[in-house]
């Protein structure tokens, strides 16, 4: 079933990429690509700083304790080889966490439900910041006199919707729900088996909700942090515009990235949101009154500089897997 779905989902994704080709010269997006050069150095640059970033903000995820055990360079290596998986599997962002809990496992000697518990607290302050990054891109969106007041709206509701869901989702942890709920299931389903699972639930869930309580300091530094990575990965955005031939002024740099994550987000059950990311970017910059070419040659810019990265996460993870580190705690 989830193989058929994969494929159904990269079927879906294809045809919004072959539609986004019938706006664009082709021809033209090549040739901005190939003048780049230099630029594509510094792209890959700030996205390695963005998620050296990313990897600090995940730390505070994790008791002072445990944290102390945690080198960053370990940890970011780890996160990449996550996050290659988050890319290639159709479970969007939450298909290579379960390989982060394992890598913690086998590598630090936490339990898969602690690094499990960390991670769903990660996400939940990344996501929690790109809420707040949203906030200026709305402003500025709603102040903007290019964007077409349908096109306002549209952004608007999808913002909206999008941090609503978030909210109830960090309420869900903070209140302990997921215990309840587990609770609940355990009267309705007797047996032993979903007994054992319901009580993964419920640790899982005192993890996560005591955690929130007794770390509050914590919690905020982990999604100060991920903002800090949203703001810089502006730079990666730049630079990419840049060198493809367009100078953005800093509004459209935040309206732009804010609309490419948001459109990211809605696709995340497509794997690398194929299409919906080329298809995103044409509509964003021709409503912004750019042209198409540009956008899509973005969107190139972006993918090759995933393959890189997920490259990367792959071959790391199969020098972890046949090679195991011997992780030192800081001093």
């Amino acid at each position: 079933m989830a193989k058929m779905l994969k494929f159904a989902f990269l079927l879906a994704g294809l045809a919004l990429f072959i539609w986004s080709l019938k706006f664009v010269d082709i021809s033209r997006v090549f040739k901005m690509l190939s003048d780049i050069g230099f630029g594509f150095v510094l792209i890959m640059g700030v996205y390695g700083l963005v998620t050296y970033i990313d990897t600090v903000s995940w730390r505070y995820g994790f008791h002072p304790d445990q944290a102390r055990r945690l080198n960053l360079l370990p940890l970011w290596r780890i996160r990449q080889i996550g996050e290659a998986y988050n890319v290639i599997t159709p479970l969007g962002t939450v298909g290579g966490e379960p390989v982060k809990a394992q890598l913690l496992k086998d590598h630090y000697h936490f339990t898969f439900k602690q690094g499990l518990a960390s991670l769903v607290l990660s996400r939940t302050t990344f996501l929690t910041a790109l809420i707040l990054f949203f906030i200026p891109g709305i402003y500025l969106i709603l102040s903007s006199e290019i964007v077409s007041g349908e096109f306002k709206t549209i952004s608007l509701v999808g913002m909206a919707v999008f941090t609503t869901l978030i909210f109830l989702f960090f309420l869900f942890q903070v209140t302990g729900m997921l215990g309840v709920l587990a609770s609940w299931a355990g009267r309705l389903f007797p047996k032993h088996r979903e007994h054992s699972f319901l009580n993964h639930l419920q640790v899982l869930n005192t993890l996560m909700s005591a955690y929130y309580k007794e770390h509050r300091g914590r919690v905020m530094l982990s999604i100060f942090y991920a903002l800090v990575g949203w703001v810089v990965g502006l730079s990666e955005l730049y630079f990419a515009m840049h060198y493809l031939g367009y100078d953005p002024s800093f509004q459209e740099l935040w309206i732009i990235e804010a609309l490419i994550q948001l459109v990211r987000v809605g696709s995340f059950f497509i794997p690398m949101s194929l299409g919906a990311q080329e298809g995103g970017l044409i509509l964003i910059f021709v409503a912004m009154g750019l042209t198409a070419d540009l956008g899509l040659a973005v969107s190139f810019v972006r993918r090759i500089k995933e393959l890189i990265w997920v490259s990367a996460g792959l071959l790391l993870g199969w020098t972890l897997a046949f090679k195991p580190a011997k992780i030192q705690p800081d001093s």
